[in-house]
């Protein structure tokens, strides 16, 4: 009986693991919804060996969002081939409730040139 109670209480709490794992959301036209104190990625296609990145546009539209870090990565099946994409992850933290507004543009950071895209995600902490 204790044998089964304990790997009753194993299965839960490995059940419950899972519910911290971090968001990721990849399309800006759907608004973002996160618990407080949790964090969250953006990941957004990229293709540095073209000079371009995803950059920050405004800070002060954060709100309460805390920016972590950011990385790219190319996938395996693309690793060492010349010119392939990636993927840049963007990781917030959300410490409160509150909303707030991730502005990013597609360009290549010396260059003052427009953008050659941009993306809006609006995002709600509860």
């Amino acid at each position: 009986m204790r044998r089964l109670a304990l790997a009753a209480l194993l299965l839960a709490a490995s059940a419950c693991g899972g519910s911290d794992r971090r968001q990721s959301f990849s399309d800006p036209a759907q608004p973002v919804e996160v618990r407080a104190g949790s964090e969250f990625e953006l990941a957004l296609k990229s293709n540095q060996s073209t000079g371009y990145q995803w950059v920050l546009m405004d800070s002060a539209a954060l709100g309460p969002l805390q920016f972590v870090s950011k990385n790219y990565a190319v996938p395996r099946e693309n690793r060492g081939r010349d010119g392939a994409g990636g993927t840049e992850r963007w990781i917030f933290r959300a410490p409160s409730a509150g909303s707030g507004v991730v502005a990013l543009a597609y360009k290549r950071p010396w260059e003052n040139q427009p953008p050659a895209e941009s993306a809006r995600f609006s995002v709600t902490v509860r």
